[in-house]
């Protein structure tokens, strides 16, 4: 029945790997699956939420629940087989992977490194004194769990945050509220229940009210944002045009969303300053050199000379941004994957099959951005790569990828169709690929995704909080 939809012949099958299982590579799944396409999805984690469960700070709970059960509903499907636990480049190699016959290969495992902090000799700190936001979010999301095995990190008060984005304000309240909880526990007692939901929330001074304490009574003096631009130049609200009037209403907003974060969570901000140099003591880092910087009317950033602030801190947290693991065997032009032909095609450079989709491509990591590209290529694919006659589309996809298909390079679609007959492997490579992703799941103790999902699924906080009220009373 599946065969029939593709409209190619019965003699050829079409097999995907995509590595990666979250929202972009969850996204290609379903749409390659709902086309009759077999689809072998391989994760490196037991759950195929990615950042939704290691880099979305845990106070978004309806909008993670929300987004995983959309995940759930798109990998929970006859032609989609689901492999948990296997790290491409690691576990299996990528033209190994490659070799297996798959018509095609779409990585969408998004950028999980974090970008290094651009100061000599910095990393020796790491995990000590240094500690970057991916590695922060993730033991933020667990640690409340039983049994939790990560790495463990204490936050510091005066604390440094390099960064600039909504990330990095997400960082900050992560430190203020660790420090707020921390302090009043010791103030009133390590039995004290603080909820972080209602934390953030409320704001430090309106959650502090309930104990009848001030902020200042806390003895907190408060962790710094440094920046490397002005405040009205965060990236926290982007124009609704391409107009000055516009980019200076976006930026009367940035400068607002930052005030308020300001109040409502304690910090102090440094702008037009970049980290250029540390201070050491003991083996150990006690301070961090700024350059100062001024921000030209053009956007462009200069150095005022012989111009420097020290902070004293003893933790420093990285928020710079992420970037893809690199994966041997895959072209990378700088820290992104190299790929060819327009952002509606993205093919790997050196590979006429492998495709890149999600933040792997787009650099950004909101959820709205990762799932409109992995749409986008992905129809592009089906559009192009397998199937044969576009007509065979309904008119709704026809729509939607209109204009898509338009700036799509003519050369690259004839390409494709070339390489439609070429690329299809026979009956006895697809189910040997089959069979081999089925092996994969035996070795895990797989049988369904439903009920691997509800075993490796671990305890929320909220759930945490509720046991520890519910035991008091």
């Amino acid at each position: 029945m599946w065969k029939k939809a593709l409209n190619h012949s019965q003699k050829k099958s079409h097999y995907v790997a995509v590595i990666g299982g979250s929202v972009s590579g969850s996204e290609a799944a379903a749409m390659l699956a709902d086309q009759g396409v077999r689809v072998v999805v391989i994760d490196q984690n037991a759950l195929p939420y990615g950042k939704l469960e290691d880099g979305l700070p845990k106070w978004h709970h309806n909008l993670r629940d929300k987004q995983e059960r959309d995940i759930d509903q798109k990998l929970d499907h006859d032609r989609v087989r689901f492999i948990p636990n296997m790290k491409i480049g690691k576990d299996f190699g990528f033209k190994d992977l490659v070799d297996l016959g798959f018509t095609a290969v779409i990585l969408a495992n998004g950028a999980w490194k974090d970008r290094p902090l651009p100061v000599p000799g910095i990393e020796k700190f790491r995990d000590k004194e240094l500690i970057y936001q991916n590695d922060l979010l993730k033991w933020y999301n667990h640690y409340h769990e039983p049994g939790y095995k990560g790495k463990r990190y204490k936050v510091q008060d005066k604390a440094v945050i390099i960064g600039g984005g909504l990330a990095s304000l997400d960082v900050m309240k992560i430190v203020m509220m660790e420090l707020v909880e921390r302090a009043l526990k010791e103030k009133l007692g390590k039995d004290l229940i603080v909820n972080q939901f209602e934390l953030e929330k409320k704001g430090i001074d309106k959650y502090l009210l309930q104990f009848d304490i001030k902020y200042e009574d806390l003895g907190i003096e408060g962790a710094t944002l440094v920046y490397r631009r002005q405040a009205k130049n965060m990236p926290l609200k982007q124009p609704q045009g391409g107009t000055q009037e516009a980019k200076e209403k976006a930026q009367i907003v940035s400068q607002r969303i930052l005030d308020n974060y300001k109040k409502k969570f304690r910090f102090h901000f440094i702008p037009e300053a970049t980290p250029i140099d540390y201070i050491e003591e003991d083996g150990k880092l006690k301070g961090l050199v700024l350059q100062k910087l001024r921000t030209l009317d053009n956007g462009k950033l200069k150095k005022i000379e012989g111009e420097t602030i020290t902070v004293y801190t003893n933790q420093i947290i990285s928020s710079i941004g992420s970037i893809p693991e690199k994966i041997e065997g895959i072209p990378y032009d700088g820290d992104s994957i190299k790929t060819e032909g327009d952002d509606s095609i993205s093919r790997v450079s050196g590979y006429t099959n492998v495709f890149a989709i999600g933040n792997a491509v787009t650099g950004k990591g909101n959820i709205k951005t990762a799932k409109e590209h992995g749409s986008m290529v992905t129809q592009k694919l089906l559009d192009n790569y397998l199937q044969k006659n576009t007509q065979a589309f309904d008119m709704e996809l026809e729509a939607y990828n209109e204009e898509i298909r338009q700036k799509t390079d003519i050369k690259i679609a004839e390409i494709f169709k070339q390489l439609f007959d070429k690329a299809a492997p026979d009956d006895v490579t697809v189910d040997h690929i089959w069979e081999v992703s089925k092996t994969y799941q035996d070795r895990v103790g797989y049988k369904d995704y439903q009920s691997w999902i509800e075993t490796h699924r671990p305890v929320r906080y909220e759930e945490v909080i509720a046991k520890k009220k519910a035991e008091k009373n």
